[in-house]
């Protein structure tokens, strides 16, 4: 379907860029062609219009008219409170409430959700530097994190366009026809086999962990267990990166593994770039088809020029990082995007939280990041996290139903759309030297049932390379985009339509 997008006389540059942003995200998730320029409104087969008095159509082209409810405002501002909206059965939220008989502003509710700006107006923070759940739009007004708003909104979008286009396709369209709905599988290396005091210390506090935080003295006398076999000669029950990686293989999936390269924090790592045998796994795991990227440490982040370095540091050892994810999961969003287009990173995977299940942007699919400084997309793609292993065992529910939930939460993401989501099993999350066995278990049982969900597991620069073209063709990334040359940032003007 071809779509005209027309503004109101009011609306300023920021507003145009900021709508013109979710209109393009919308029509490629769902494989729309955009239309921009009014010298080719003609063409389109629908309008989206957000004055009465705009251009009117000389052939009564269909048009869909919405009401400029958004408004650019303070990033230091929250967002409004939400208010409920129901039509044919289906129940969302919406930040702007239209006046009775209207259509709500979809494109700004769209706006709201992927580009995350309730968060920027957050200024608490945890104990290691984070937005708290509690914190964020969701966690303050007690929504369910396990609805994608924003992939909602899209679909009432689709709906109100549809009733105007009798016979288009109200699904969204996959960018890879015998692909329908593409998960990520991600694993942050945390933790490198070195010493034998080093593990034995490591798996005798998870087993205090497991006994004082978890309240599960019989994982935690397990643990002790193996820290006593492990002080004795045994086995490291949380080396797992060579059992993960071949269980992978055999099951003919790929995935994408995260080192981190420097060791200046408590909370970083136990080993960096220069312990030996570390170089030496990611290339192993290169060789096998994997894709090696980079866990950003933890204070990479403190450095506007951190994490390039960090990037930098992984080139000059032969290796091609694409992008990667923040360690511990600590980025605040005003630092997280200058640093990846500073990095030249293709896409990041750290928006999500480490104990629970859910979207964080209100999104089911991969997206550019909203660059506010620069009125822009950003230069690389996000891929949301929506669940991490450990969230298993700290969340409510039963372990018997741990695969339900994730399983239950995919169903949702493919409902809407054909996916780019990820999920993140840390190696030492098998073997049960950290977590339970059943963490471990439940992701074999996702990678082993995928087909039957019909879902496409896949490493993120394989993700990325599958959908790039998407992007580029709504004008959401430069054509230079995924090529071996430095991305390219879209100008202001390059970006609002004329």
């Amino acid at each position: 379907m071809k779509i005209f997008l027309t503004f109101s006389p009011e609306q300023t540059p920021a507003h145009r860029s900021r709508i013109s942003y979710a209109f393009r995200l919308f029509c490629a998730i769902y494989g729309h062609q955009p239309v921009l320029d009014a010298a080719q409104a003609q063409t389109a087969d629908v309008w989206i219009r957000y004055a009465a008095g705009a251009i009117q159509s000389r052939n009564a082209t269909p048009s869909l008219e919405l009401r400029s409810l958004y408004q650019p405002r303070s990033l230091q501002e929250p967002a409004p409170p939400p208010k409920k909206f129901e039509r044919d059965g289906e129940t969302t939220v919406l930040f702007y409430a239209p006046l009775p008989g209207q259509e709500p502003d979809w494109l700004g509710e769209i706006f709201e959700w992927v580009s995350s700006a309730d968060e920027y107006s957050v200024r608490a923070r945890d104990s290691v530097g984070r937005v708290a759940f509690a914190e964020t739009y969701l966690g303050r007004h007690k929504l369910d994190a396990r609805i994608p708003y924003a992939a909602v909104a899209m679909r009432f979008l689709q709906q109100a366009l549809c009733r105007l286009t009798p016979g288009a396709v109200a699904e969204p369209r996959s960018p890879v026809e015998s692909a329908g709905h593409f998960v990520i599988p991600t694993h942050d290396v945390d933790y490198f086999p070195g010493s034998h005091l080093n593990s034995v210390y490591r798996l005798a506090k998870n087993a205090a962990i497991s006994c004082w935080l978890y309240k599960s003295a019989a994982l935690g006398m397990k643990q002790a267990g193996m820290a006593l076999r492990r002080a004795v000669g045994g086995p490291d029950a949380l080396d797992q990166i060579t059992a993960l990686a071949q269980g992978e293989t055999r099951r003919n999936a790929s995935a994408s593994y995260y080192f981190l390269l420097k060791r200046h924090h408590r909370r970083d790592a136990n080993y960096d770039l220069n312990q030996p045998g570390v170089t030496e796994s990611m290339t192993a795991l290169e060789r096998q088809g994997f894709e090696v990227g980079v866990h950003g440490s933890y204070t990479s982040l403190d450095d506007p020029n951190g994490l390039a370095a960090e990037f930098d540091a992984v080139r000059e050892r032969g290796f091609r990082p694409l992008g990667g994810r923040q360690h511990w999961l600590r980025f605040t969003l005003d630092r997280l995007i200058p640093a990846h287009e500073s990095a030249r990173a293709l896409y990041d995977s750290s928006m999500g939280w480490p104990d629970r299940l859910g979207f964080r942007s209100g999104a089911c699919f991969a997206f550019p990041p909203y660059n506010f400084e620069q009125e822009r997309p950003a230069t690389f793609i996000e891929i949301p996290l929506v669940m991490m292993d450990q969230s298993l065992q700290v969340g409510p529910g039963e372990e018997s139903d741990w695969y339900n939930q994730v399983a239950e939460l995919l169903s949702v993401s493919r409902r809407y759309g054909w996916g780019g989501i990820s999920l993140l099993w840390h190696p030492t999350a098998f073997g049960g030297g950290w977590l339970s066995h059943a963490v471990g278990n439940v992701f074999w049982r996702l990678m082993d049932s995928r087909n039957e969900r019909q879902e496409t597991w896949l490493s993120a620069i394989e993700f990325v390379r599958s959908v790039r073209q998407r992007y580029i063709e709504v004008g959401l990334l430069s054509e230079e985009y995924g090529s071996e040359e430095p991305v390219h940032e879209l100008n202001k003007g390059e970006f609002v339509a004329a």
